[in-house]
């Protein structure tokens, strides 16, 4: 089932990343910086939740599904990535061959983002993406061939929510918690799996539950975006800040799912909000480039770099990202019989 208003949820988590990189180019805020890391948690947990319906057609089938699964998320992912990255690459230097191979391969950040030349910046979120297809699927099969259960997908999704929870907290000071650990694949993917829990247990978690979550959450929010440099001198709030992010996200995402409005219009307006939101993602870096002085007045440099960049987007999801995609209904899952 498609719920709509998440393609609103989408669009402002894009939106979120992409203003609060145009303010930190502009003055680096710590304010702009925490605003920013929550856009970014709030797409790991959608990403978890609206993939598992794809996940659960693997669990079905793991050995038949796997390579469709694979297939489908590459299509969808890897093409626009590989023209965003070659023109960071022209645009901003990538150093060697070999830096712009770890970006191709979303290897640069797989245990710190410290490459040696950090020309695309945004990739780090994407690396934790496109490992979370890999290794999902992966556990999946290997679980099936032990032990075929129903609830695998729910097992190996606890399971590395607490594992890498536990490994977080084994993580000494020395650590630095943004190349070392916030940005890093492999202390990172739980934040997708919050978003797979989120959505097996769509209808069995009480209402009121998912309230009392989304509040204790945002008061703890509140209280880090009151004081954001909490997330660079505190190893305890480092410690709860992600998985508390990732659940008030995930409360979040379940409460949205209860919207039931009927409007042709507002659907169609959700739709191209959805369809542009990756690209927005993407490319942003380059309209920040170029229109972060476009004015004197910050207001109207914001609303034209905003301008700019929808209108790409849409530009570019229609000639090469929608074409791609319509290839993706060639590769349909095998239904367990």
């Amino acid at each position: 089932m498609h719920y709509w208003p998440l393609d609103f949820y989408r669009f402002f988590a894009a939106f979120t990343v992409t203003s609060s990189h145009f303010f930190l180019t502009l003055n680096s805020s710590p304010t702009a910086e925490f605003i920013s890391i929550l856009g970014v948690e709030l797409f790991f947990v959608l990403s978890g939740f609206v993939l598992t319906p794809h996940l659960l057609k693997v669990q079905d089938s793991p050995s038949q599904n796997i390579k469709i699964f694979l297939i489908r998320r590459w299509l969808r992912t890897i093409p626009p990535y590989i023209i965003a990255l070659t023109c960071a690459a022209i645009l901003f230097g990538y150093g060697d061959l070999f830096n712009f191979v770890k970006f191709l391969s979303y290897t640069q950040n797989l245990v710190s983002d410290s490459p040696k030349v950090n020309f695309f910046p945004v990739a780090w979120s994407l690396s934790v993406e496109e490992w979370f297809y890999i290794l999902t699927p992966l556990l999946i099969l290997c679980l099936s061939r032990i032990y075929k259960n129903k609830n695998n997908l729910l097992v190996i999704g606890l399971s590395i929510i607490v594992i890498i929870n536990l490994a977080r907290l084994g993580m000494n000071d020395g650590l630095n918690w943004g190349e070392d650990v916030r940005r890093s694949v492999l202390l990172r993917v739980d934040a997708i799996f919050f978003g797979v829990i989120a959505y097996l247990l769509l209808h069995q978690i009480k209402t009121w539950l998912l309230i009392y979550l989304s509040l204790f959450s945002l008061i703890f929010l509140f209280i880090i975006g009151i004081n954001p440099n909490l997330l660079s001198t505190s190893v305890a709030i480092q410690n709860l800040f992600l998985p508390i992010a990732s659940l008030f996200f995930s409360s979040i995402i379940l409460l949205i799912t209860f919207i039931n409005l009927e409007s042709k219009l507002i659907k169609k307006i959700a739709k191209f909000s959805a369809d542009i939101s990756y690209s927005m993602y993407l490319f942003h870096l380059f309209f920040i480039y170029f229109f972060i002085n476009f004015s004197n007045k910050i207001f109207v440099s914001f609303l034209v770099y905003n301008s700019a960049l929808i209108f790409f987007c849409y530009l570019f999801f229609i000639f090469f990202e929608k074409p791609i995609l319509e290839k993706r209904r060639d590769f349909k899952y095998i239904l367990k019989e």
